[in-house]
């Protein structure tokens, strides 16, 4: 509803460019390889056809930088990092842009300006579901469980059904790992993946948690079947896509190791 009144606000020749925004983030919310690909073709689109909307801008660079992340895409990053900046400076009250620039910090794990961006995003929407979720998700990837555990069920709890919660239970679900409770990581692991099977970061959670918890056999079965899902998934791959800072980095990947994940 927040984003339907800032839209109302806007002038009557942004419409056509809010609705391909509309139609791109109809795709997206899907969450997977082949509607984030039709998605960002369309919000190319926007881009070329309205260079001064800013939605469109901070909305592209966003999902590019999620679909790296989900491995749905090769990265490219320098486009990301052109398109948020053109997006806030264009509109400094976009809420999107300074998501898009949470993102650059947070997928750069340079955790403190994620938050930073994230937050400014917050102050601009206080009703804005998705920035306490990437608090939360930037916390989780730094290992501060517990605080990231707060912001990213409130979250939740904000908006119960986001397309993006999904990643936000994974996020809880890490958040229970590097904190130890593994068995608690395996439940909310599974949750995210009741809520959305094809984001693999759940996948990737619930094989480690399970090596962890001593299922061995299970969470092989779950690596076979990730495999099948992402051929290319390597440790070199995770330690070069995945934004854990060092110590939870090196957490996961020794449960991943146990389940039989190689270089």
């Amino acid at each position: 509803m927040a984003e339907a009144t800032r839209a109302e606000k806007r002038p009557i020749e942004d419409l056509s460019a809010w609705d391909l925004v509309a139609r791109a983030l109809w795709h997206f919310w899907k969450l997977s390889s082949e509607e984030s690909k039709k998605a960002i073709d369309i919000l190319l689109e926007a881009v070329e056809h309205h260079p001064h909307y800013a939605p469109a801008q901070s909305m592209l660079a966003f999902i590019l930088l999620i679909s790296a992340h989900m491995g749905w895409i090769e990265p490219n990053r320098a486009l990301a990092i052109q398109l948020a900046r053109r997006a806030a400076d264009l509109d400094e009250s976009d809420p999107w842009a300074h998501m898009a620039l949470g993102y650059l910090a947070f997928t750069n794990r340079d955790t403190e300006h994620a938050v930073h961006q994230f937050q400014t995003a917050l102050d601009l929407n206080p009703n804005f579901a998705t920035a306490y979720g990437y608090i939360g998700l930037a916390l989780q990837h730094d290992g501060q469980s517990e605080e990231a555990i707060r912001y990213l069920d409130r979250a939740i709890r904000m908006s119960p059904r986001d397309p993006l919660n999904s990643l936000f239970l994974g996020g809880i679900a890490g958040a229970h790992y590097f904190a130890g409770r593994y068995v608690d990581a395996v439940k909310w692991a599974r949750q995210a993946l009741q809520s959305r099977y094809y984001v693999w970061a759940s996948h990737r959670l619930l094989c480690a948690s399970l090596t962890q918890a001593g299922q061995i056999e299970e969470a092989k079965a779950v690596l076979a079947q990730l495999r099948q899902l992402q051929p290319n998934l390597s440790i070199p791959w995770v330690r070069r896509s995945i934004p854990w800072t060092a110590g939870p980095m090196e957490k996961v990947l020794d449960g991943l190791r146990k389940a039989g994940l190689t270089e």
